[in-house]
């Protein structure tokens, strides 16, 4: 059957809705039973030639012979399906979503979840200067669903990849268009999406792309993750940190700094060889100097011992700091003795490291605390303090893994203590070799960086993190990937691996004739590799963020909760400015993670403002991912939203994620542990439980209520005044949580004095 342009609608009903659809445009209406017609889409703007059309009650087909697709429409009990097959490569612009006064508000996968009034220009603006978003990052999970009062409407994109979304304002009411790209590299060039009609729940749509998911056996419990890999069992309650200060030598390991500094510039000046005459040696002029202002000053600061102790540090882990003359009349315990008596290059990082230690504290005993207690953030003794503090299940990270392959101990000492303890690993970027401004995962060979670059469909190459480099094609970078892994697992045996970037949903067609990838495929070597390490080595496996597709193989995400903010907002980035995230220095706690600040308004309007949040992805995968902030939004960074952050992280059962070197963790534990008190017992019971109910129980959503495995009932109380439910009075800024078999009760209260 053929038609021309402006053909009647094809019209499908069954009891539950009614679809109506131009074949000619591709404007498409839902009505569900006795409701509200909602426009699901516009009309595309040309008119195509429909031919070959079939219809019948519940289904139809038809091609638009001049744009080569092919399209079928069917209704299901509760909405519908629409599929499109292309001939050619090329781009459909649809749906466009602009249903004007007939939706209240968006629900939108942005980072966990936001609800957006349909009029709300803040929002508006927000999502227009957003500029094109895809579909696997952007939006972290493919759907999105429209508040229709008494009823939503949600759309599950059952192709995510090879999608942008746009979003506009129009009428004072907001609008998306979505834009499928059928690539030449695609052997089959499908595209679909289903339309669901649903309850009046903020979290709807979430829950139905979960039941979607577990009809097609792609929903992975973390249950069964636990019994793959039984040390993922130690992600229920536990706290996420980032440790800081993997140098050998911390500042306050120095007992008598002025003694140490005198003894140091002393034998420094001295004509006759001595430990301190070669230590100065190995001290450029800058701390040479610093060594001077300690001795002179009446009370040395942090900074200028800082200096000497980076100094000290990086000698300590070099095969020359030994000199055989320089220590002749120091009396050598046994341990130091065997080590000084071998080559330095017959031992390991590990030996040289504790040979070094061992001879500066052999010489300088009187000023510095026990060599076994030596160290900051990333050291046995941290591990310890967190221990004898009274937490028993954390997560524990580092930048990368120096420390660990100095001091291995550290990792065996937390596996003991019955944590979680990796490494931060990355092959998203590879640099040239010998690249000056460089990172260490983005070092390779000459070799892979020739071949191994991902290529445009131009046959440009992309280029990698901040402009440097290329980014680097999965398929190519595997063998490399398994030779780091092991080198580095051979050294100390971690229990967790952080790969950067693997699961954030940024997917590429690459179409290098040596490794060639759709958007899908490199997903699919991205998880394979992630698996690999998780059963090769028994690791928990985490990554910065957790895309749809990534969900099934990872254990953890960070960057969900809260993604990074204000990515290039001056605001952010100059010193000047009251919102600067700071620096990068000092090593041992960068002010970029340590240091809190107020966060701008408009900030805090999109992204920590209650009233907007909705805990999509937990609805989905609360118990499958444990997922909680990016290491740059962490759960202390923005004093002026810390509370309403541990509410957040509280009500939604998420962990919350520190950054902490031995100095932080003194003046925070008290308030961190009040946290963990609540967080954890509770995330142990519930953490295996999916999120089943989510709800306002104030009009203003200063209130909330989440509820788990219908067990559990926590109600959160953002606001200034107390909250009554029932007979329980839920104090301002606290949380309660609700047993609904025993009518067991516990209240928190999150605390104040946020700020440094």
């Amino acid at each position: 059957m053929s038609c021309p342009a402006g053909a009647a609608n094809v019209a499908l009903r069954n009891t539950a809705l009614s679809i109506s659809c131009d074949p000619a445009t591709l404007e498409l209406q839902v009505t569900p039973a006795e409701r509200t017609t909602i426009r699901f889409s516009a009309g595309l703007p040309k008119p195509g030639e429909v031919t070959d059309l079939n219809a019948s009650d519940d289904r139809a087909s038809w091609k638009l012979a001049d744009r080569g697709l092919q399209v079928a429409l069917r209704l299901e009990a509760a909405g519908a399906q629409i599929d499109f097959a292309a001939e050619r490569a090329g781009k459909l612009p649809w749906p466009a979503v602009s249903p004007g006064t007939a939706v209240k508000g968006w629900m939108l996968p942005l980072f966990e979840g936001v609800y957006v009034p349909a009029q709300d220009d803040r929002w508006s603006t927000f999502l227009v200067k957003s500029g094109p978003m895809n579909t696997t990052a952007d939006l972290i999970l493919p759907f999105w669903g429209l508040d229709c009062g008494d009823f939503t409407l949600t759309c599950i994109l059952l192709n995510p990849f090879n999608n942008e979304v746009e979003f506009g304002s129009a009428d004072s009411h907001l609008r998306m268009l979505l834009a499928h790209e059928f690539t030449r590299n695609q052997p089959v060039k499908q595209f679909a999406l289903r339309i669901q009609v649903g309850a009046a729940s903020p979290i709807e749509p979430a829950r139905q792309y979960r039941r979607w998911l577990e009809s097609r056996s792609e929903f992975v419990p973390l249950r069964d993750k636990i019994r793959h890999t039984p040390e993922a069992e130690k992600l229920l309650g536990a706290a996420h940190i980032y440790l800081w200060g993997d140098g050998l030598l911390g500042v306050d390991d120095v007992l008598d700094w002025k003694g140490f500094a005198r003894r140091l510039r002393e034998q420094g000046e001295a004509p006759a060889a001595a430990p301190g005459k070669y230590v100065w040696s190995l001290l450029d002029t800058a701390t040479q100097e610093a060594v001077v202002t300690v001795c002179e000053a009446q009370w040395p600061d942090r900074y200028t011992k800082g200096v000497v102790v980076e100094a000290l540090n990086q000698s300590l882990g070099k095969p020359g700091f030994f000199d055989a003359a320089a220590w002749r009349g120091v009396a050598l315990d046994p341990t130091l003795a065997s080590l000084t008596s071998r080559e330095a290059m017959t031992l390991s990082t590990a030996e040289l490291c504790r040979r070094n230690c061992r001879l500066l504290a052999a010489a300088f005993g009187p000023f510095l605390n026990p060599v076994e207690t030596w160290g900051d953030g990333v050291s046995p003794r941290m591990v310890q303090q967190l221990a004898a503090a009274g937490f028993d299940r954390l997560w524990l990270g580092a930048e990368g893994w120096a420390g660990f392959v100095e001091r291995p101990e550290t990792v065996t000492i937390a596996r003991e203590r019955g944590f979680l303890i990796g490494t931060y690993d990355s092959y998203h970027s590879i640099h040239p070799p010998g690249e000056p401004d460089t990172w260490p995962t983005a070092q390779f060979d000459a070799d892979l960086y020739r071949t191994g670059g991902i290529v445009r469909a131009d046959g440009s190459l992309r280029r990698g993190f901040k402009g440097k480099g290329c980014l680097l094609s999965p398929k190519a970078a595997r063998p490399y990937v398994e030779k780091r892994v092991a080198n580095l697992m051979r050294i100390f045996h971690a229990n967790s691996w952080f790969i950067d970037c693997d699961g954030f949903g940024q997917y590429f067609d690459d179409y290098s004739e040596a490794h060639p990838a759709t958007q899908a495929s490199d997903l699919q070597e991205r998880m394979s590799r992630c698996a690999w390490i998780r059963d090769t080595y028994g690791a928990v496996i985490g990554s910065e963020g957790c895309s749809a597709g990534a969900a099934a193989t990872l254990h953890f995400a960070h960057g969900v909760m809260t993604p990074p903010i204000g990515w290039g907002d001056p605001d952010l980035n100059s010193r000047e400015s009251k919102y600067y995230l700071g620096s990068y220095y000092p090593p041992t706690a960068p002010a970029v993670f340590f240091k809190s600040v107020p966060v701008k308004e408009d900030y805090r309007y999109i992204y920590f403002n209650p009233r907007f949040r909705l805990p999509l992805f937990q609805a989905v995968f609360h118990d499958s991912v444990v997922a909680t902030h990016h290491w740059g939004s962490s759960s202390l960074k923005f004093a002026d939203t810390a509370r309403t952050i541990g509410l957040l992280e509280l009500l939604y059962n998420v962990p919350p994620l520190y950054h902490l070197n031995r100095q932080e963790f003194e003046q925070r534990q008290k308030q961190i542990k009040a946290h963990y008190d609540f967080f954890s017992p509770l995330h142990r019971e519930l953490g295996l439980l999916p999120l089943t109910d989510f709800r306002w129980l104030t009009e203003d959503r200063s209130v909330q209520q989440t509820v788990f495995g219908d067990r559990v009932q926590l109600i959160a109380n953002f606001g200034e005044r107390a909250f009554q439910h029932g007979d329980l009075a839920v104090p301002p800024q606290s949380i309660v949580a609700l047993w609904r078999d025993t009518g067991k009760r516990v209240i928190y209260t999150t605390t104040v004095g946020q700020e440094r």
